[in-house]
């Protein structure tokens, strides 16, 4: 889970790179946002299966 992490805050870095070259739409942030969001998610669960196995 966390190499998917990883690759959602990649994601996150990207869309960020194409937003801050966009000056007239905002859906660009809310994908930042939404793989920021997906990024802590997975490490949340992450943790939590980690703590059970222990």
């Amino acid at each position: 889970m966390r190499n998917t992490a990883c690759r959602a805050v990649a994601q996150a870095s990207l869309s960020a790179a194409t937003a801050s070259l966009d000056h007239e739409q905002p859906w660009p942030l809310l994908l930042v946002a939404g793989w920021l969001t997906t990024a802590t998610d997975l490490v949340l669960q992450a943790d939590a299966a980690d703590a059970v196995l222990l």
